[in-house]
């Protein structure tokens, strides 16, 4: 078999070789790495959307995760812990619509009354 393929450096067509890994899915492994950095254990894969977890023994035969020698830590140092989007809160946005706080701040004399129909000048003012 050939060499194995390393996942933090190869490129969407080499990727789509790993088993279970299609073109879509590759696409989205390399967009992940080039967010949130290089993958430093098989099981950060999970993270990447449509991966084939069921499949990731396999994949872990033939691939491999080196870390480029200039993203290497000289010392080791505790890979910081990266959360899955189910554990971020969802943030509620408030509708920024017309309110009741809004109407009230309305001059007065540019409201009218719907059944007053007499005549007005051009300044909003009642014409006898």
């Amino acid at each position: 078999m050939a060499d194995k393929i390393d996942i933090n450096s190869a490129p969407v067509r080499i990727l789509t070789q790993l088993p279970g890994v299609a073109k879509n899915v590759a696409y989205n492994i390399v967009n992940h790495r080039t967010r949130h950095g290089f993958f430093t254990a098989f099981e950060e894969l999970a993270e990447v959307k449509d991966f084939p977890i069921e499949q990731l023994d396999q994949i872990r035969e033939r691939a491999v995760l080196i870390q480029p020698a200039e993203n290497r830590p000289t010392e080791t140092v505790p890979v910081p812990r990266r959360l899955m989007n189910e554990h971020i809160p969802d943030v509620s946005k408030q509708n920024k619509g017309y309110t009741k706080a809004m109407r009230s701040t309305r001059r007065s004399d540019r409201l009218h009354d719907s059944h007053d129909h007499s005549r007005r000048n051009s300044s909003g003012k009642k014409v006898a």
